[in-house]
């Protein structure tokens, strides 16, 4: 199945990785400041899973790409590839870590959210008020770019078994994108 992966999948392919390695930088940024800043080094930790998940992700990646690897065993990395992102990148750090712990504690703080809710649903000392601007956006864009990275995963994985076509630049915008029935 891999010998005869078309352009679009090897350039989503290539795209997933990209963003799911700069989610991966970004909260490694972001856990790095946030541990000096709030005196807490147990967000390191989120540094060590971001560079476990960064080498699993580009050993899969160069197990794919290799082209006298065994198809068995680049069909199997593609899919250890697939689940690393969708589980590291994209729901633990995009969706829990961006979208929780700091678009919608962001978004309750600036609505006025009694200060008993947001102990409730942020308890200290694992979070903080907004009080620190770098570490609030650097917080939510993990979740900016974990939703790409998502949109992207999905892309690949349908586009890896024809169930999406997507035309080369240059064609018409109608012709842009077509799923195609089984």
């Amino acid at each position: 199945m891999f010998s005869t992966m078309s352009i679009v999948t090897q350039e989503t392919l290539s795209r997933v990785t990209r963003y799911a390695l700069a989610v991966l930088l970004l909260t490694s940024v972001h856990h790095t400041y946030g541990a000096y800043a709030y005196h807490t080094p147990w967000r390191l930790d989120a540094v060590v899973l971001s560079a476990f998940a960064a080498a699993a992700i580009i050993s899969s990646l160069i197990v794919i790409q290799r082209r006298n690897t065994d198809e068995s065993v680049r069909e199997i990395a593609f899919w250890v590839l697939t689940a690393v992102v969708l589980v590291v990148p994209v729901a633990l750090i995009g969706l829990f870590e961006g979208a929780y712990n700091h678009a919608l504690k962001d978004a309750l703080y600036f609505a006025g959210a009694s200060s008993t809710l947001m102990n409730r649903l942020f308890p200290p000392p694992t979070y903080e008020l907004p009080d620190d601007v770098f570490f609030e956006a650097t917080g939510v864009m993990q979740a900016v770019l974990g939703s790409i990275t998502a949109w992207l995963l999905y892309r690949l994985v349908w586009s890896r078994f024809g169930r999406i076509v997507v035309a080369p630049k240059g064609y018409r915008r109608t012709n842009a994108f077509r799923h195609v029935a089984e």
